[in-house]
């Protein structure tokens, strides 16, 4: 669901973009890569931010397809290992909450990272007139 999700936004993106700053590009000498690369890519940094926390915490979060695959318990994921902690007849909350913390590190890191890009993304490419 994710990854249709990101197909949808990064479309939408690309579709906002007025056609005359394409057309002009495409006066001036611009191929397509140069469009891509020059006007298209800036231009929709900020859903590319979007799209990018998104993908991270989709993977990041997995739980079931780890679960499935890995037999090892030295070999599991941080989500899978947590839910090993919390058994039947032993549960230490602290343990839990402070394994919680640390899968939480990186999805707060790149949300950090990333969110300058979130509303820079709103003026650029507008067309004046």
């Amino acid at each position: 669901m994710i990854g249709a999700l990101n197909v949808l936004l990064m479309r939408n993106a690309f579709m906002a973009i007025p056609l005359e700053i394409d057309e002009a590009a495409l006066l001036d000498g611009a191929n397509v890569w140069q469009r891509l690369l020059y006007i298209g890519l800036p231009s929709v940094r900020g859903i590319m931010s979007v799209v990018a926390i998104l993908s991270f915490i989709g993977a990041w979060d997995d739980f079931l397809w780890p679960l499935l695959v890995l037999q090892s318990p030295d070999k599991l994921t941080l989500t899978v290992g947590l839910a090993y902690l919390h058994s039947t007849f032993s549960a230490d909350p602290r343990t839990i909450a402070a394994g919680a913390m640390i899968a939480l590190l990186p999805i707060v890191v790149l949300f950090v990272s990333l969110q300058r890009f979130f509303f820079r993304g709103v003026g650029e490419g507008a067309v004046k007139g």
